[in-house]
């Protein structure tokens, strides 16, 4: 299987002040799309972003190909039986493109949540029942459901019109045993929370991932492994060498990287592309990050 690559779009105020306006973020989506980008994100992050789910809307019918989803929704901003319906409406929207992603959230340190009166106690227990409701709405249609924190009374709710269309895949973020429990699971893949750059670092998220598929009785091999990294490409290789969390070098030299941590087991890398005067500034799209993304990725193909 090809190594896929994605990209974040630049919803959240940037460095320099202001946010990038839909247009702009509209013909970034088209060009990365026509570069063979396999996906684009939305980052879930109320109060910094704009609101994920209306960006992703509209981002389905301004793209024909490039899969689509949010990386990663927190499940304790919308209720999951909501969520699942506009998960579902999304993916009739976009003809089948949704990737779920789904994540706990940071919980009591994110000083976000009282600001929108959201109760950030057991976040992790709350994130469990929810991405339970969640898939198995998707998958099995309309549950009935009675857990510590939520509850959807007997039948269960409707997503809306019937139709054929699978189930959209379900990423979700793991990092520590719980979270990675959670993943393993209910998951079609399980999203790294580190970025991973090499075989080491993929081979703790395999172990991490295997633990959690013991732990709930599944088998580890039934469940994808995908994550993120950093980039910082540039013409001498020097750029962010001194970064751990970053696969630096020239075109040639990343594009390496990425196709080993793809032969260690990574279907899939959510990339970010640094600046290339400055190594510690880490846009998560521009145009001239772009253009140096669509070498790599044209050289990734052709290596792979």
């Amino acid at each position: 299987m090809t190594l896929r690559l994605g990209l974040y779009l630049p919803t959240w105020h940037l460095a320099g002040g202001g946010a990038s306006a839909w247009p702009e973020l509209r013909s970034l989506a088209r060009d990365a799309e026509s570069l063979g980008v396999d996906t684009l994100w939305v980052a879930d992050e109320p109060g910094i972003a704009w609101e994920c789910w209306t960006i992703l809307s509209a981002l389905a019918e301004a793209t024909e190909r490039v899969r689509i989803g949010p990386l990663v929704t927190c499940t304790r901003y919308r209720e999951p039986a909501l969520l699942a319906t506009m998960a579902r409406t999304l993916d009739e929207v976009s003809g089948g493109r949704l990737v779920l992603g789904l994540g706990s959230g940071v919980g009591p340190g994110d000083g976000r949540w009282p600001a929108f009166g959201w109760d950030a106690a057991n976040h992790v227990s709350r994130f469990g029942e929810a991405v339970e409701i969640v898939a198995r709405l998707l998958h099995d249609g309309p549950i009935a459901f009675e857990g510590r924190f939520y509850r959807l009374a007997p039948p269960g709710p409707s997503l809306g019109p019937a139709d054929a269309r699978p189930a959209p895949p379900i990423w979700v973020a793991g990092a520590r045993p719980r979270t990675m429990a959670v993943a393993a699971r209910w998951g079609d893949a399980v999203n790294g929370g580190s970025a991973l750059t090499d075989a080491v670092s993929v081979g703790a998220l395999r172990t991490a991932v295997d633990a959690a598929c013991a732990s709930v009785g599944r088998d580890p091999a039934s469940i994808a492994l995908t994550g993120w990294t950093r980039l910082a490409v540039s013409a001498d290789g020097r750029l962010g060498r001194e970064r751990d969390d970053t696969i630096a070098g020239t075109v040639e030299e990343v594009a390496g990287r990425l196709l080993e941590v793809h032969r260690t087991g990574v279907e899939h890398l959510t990339c970010f592309v640094g600046d290339e005067t400055d190594e510690r500034a880490f846009p998560a799209l521009t145009r001239d990050a772009l253009e140096r993304f669509a070498a790599v990725v044209e050289a990734v193909r052709a290596a792979g």
